[in-house]
């Protein structure tokens, strides 16, 4: 038993970072599969108000305008409580997590699908904001482009060079996008069985990433992203 505790706090971060993929992964597949839109990213949602202005779609503008303002609220909370206060903001993301999950249960089939994701919006982007990378990777746990992109650079790295950080590196993606997309899938089964309440399965992973983050009174501050390496920069705290 002491060894496994060692374990596990040797491997903390790691384990939470994959605790992050599953519940990441698992909201992305309920997103889509209840509301036909993916909650974790702000593209698609911008893409909308650009075509809302065009067509002069006041209304539309109006929603999509909302669901901007609620995902940029989210990523400046979190930079906000990291740098203002000493709360642990991976306690906190895992906390809106768990709220949202809820939230998103009690919201009915037939609402606006934009009005109906505002809620993930506002997760998504803090668990963004929060937890995007450990042990020096750019790796974020609410979508997976880059994480994809990072492991096929990794391998091609490998197959040149056979060095076996590449190949850590590789194994540390592939990881991730393995987390990600088993928990895809499960939200295919569950959306199908609960519905809308198949949120409520997101606590399931939350719920013990929350206990990984108790006895520290403040988590390590967000890493910035190194675009040209794909590793993350982590600043002192």
């Amino acid at each position: 038993m002491n060894g496994i505790r060692i374990s596990i706090r040797k491997n903390c971060d790691l384990i939470l970072h994959g605790l992050m993929c599953c519940v990441g992964g698992f909201l992305a597949g309920y997103a889509v599969l209840c509301r036909g839109n993916l909650g974790s990213a702000q593209t698609m949602n911008l893409i909308d108000l650009v075509f809302a202005i065009t067509g002069r779609k006041a209304d539309e503008f109006l929603l999509r305008f909302l669901a901007l303002f609620v995902y940029i609220l989210g990523i400046y909370l979190v930079a906000l409580l990291s740098k203002r206060t000493h709360i642990n903001i991976q306690r906190y993301s895992i906390l809106i997590d768990m709220a949202g999950a809820l939230a998103l249960a009690f919201i009915p089939e037939g609402v606006n699908p934009v009005a109906a994701l505002l809620p993930m919006f506002f997760m998504l982007s803090t668990q963004w904001s929060v937890f995007h990378g450990i042990r020096g990777y750019n790796s974020a746990t609410v979508f997976s482009t880059n994480n994809l992109r990072q492991a096929v650079l990794a391998l091609n790295e490998y197959a040149f060079t056979k060095e076996k950080r590449h190949l850590g590196d590789a194994l540390y993606y592939l990881g991730t996008l393995f987390w990600f997309y088993v928990n895809v899938a499960l939200s295919y089964f569950l959306v199908r069985a609960f519905g809308t309440y198949a949120s409520l399965f997101a606590i399931v992973y939350a719920l013990p990433a929350l206990l990984l983050t108790l006895g520290r009174e403040k988590a390590p501050e967000p890493a910035s992203p190194d675009i040209k390496t794909g590793r993350a920069v982590r600043r002192a705290v």
